[in-house]
């Protein structure tokens, strides 16, 4: 089963993340952006469903000129769900992206264009891996470890491609050059 917006709340608060703002952050620019995805739009219902349910607590801190800035924590209670949350059948991983579903259609494509796709991908996954080894201060064993396997995912996917790109691109080259024909009318 995916996981869903409270959980990975409670996950955020867990971790030190607090309001609905640094929850927001740690999904779009903190740790969890490399592996985990929160919508702006579903943190707040689901702060106050956990509210709601006593897995966290709400403190409001008044702010000069600005609305009160709501400090959630998770409870003991809180940190038992998560648990139980974290330990259902996870629903397995799929790929989805841009690049898959370009390359579907690879055969579209004039060879430069194509050729191109790939050499940016490629790029983009080594760039990524080279993000990942600089990142420092981790101090979770889980963290490392996700940190270590995303950048080995990423080498290992972008060697794949690079070591597999001529047959695709040949492929594509030789059922070019066959259907040719048949389109100008040439064949036998």
């Amino acid at each position: 089963m995916p996981l869903d917006a409270r959980t990975l709340c409670l996950g955020a608060l867990d971790a030190g993340f607090n309001t609905g703002y640094d929850i927001r952050k740690a999904f779009e620019e903190g740790p969890f952006r490399y592996y985990q995805s929160l919508s702006y739009g579903s943190i707040y219902p689901a702060l106050n469903a956990l509210l709601a349910d006593g897995l966290v607590t709400c403190t409001a801190h008044s702010q000069d000129g600005r609305p009160d800035k709501k400090v959630y924590t998770i409870t003991e209670a809180g940190r038992a769900a998560l648990r139980v949350a974290l330990l259902q059948p996870l629903e397995f991983d799929r790929f989805r992206s841009g690049f898959m579903f370009a390359i579907a259609f690879a055969h579209r494509m004039a060879p430069g264009e194509l050729s191109r796709l790939l050499d940016d991908y490629i790029r983009g996954h080594y760039d990524l891996a080279d993000e990942l080894a600089r990142i420092e201060g981790v101090t979770l064993p889980g963290d490392r470890f996700l940190i270590r396997m995303g950048e080995e995912m990423c080498k290992a996917g972008a060697r794949w491609i690079e070591e597999n790109r001529a047959a695709l691109e040949n492929e594509i080259e030789t059922n070019r050059a066959v259907a040719a024909p048949l389109r100008d009318g040439t064949h036998d």
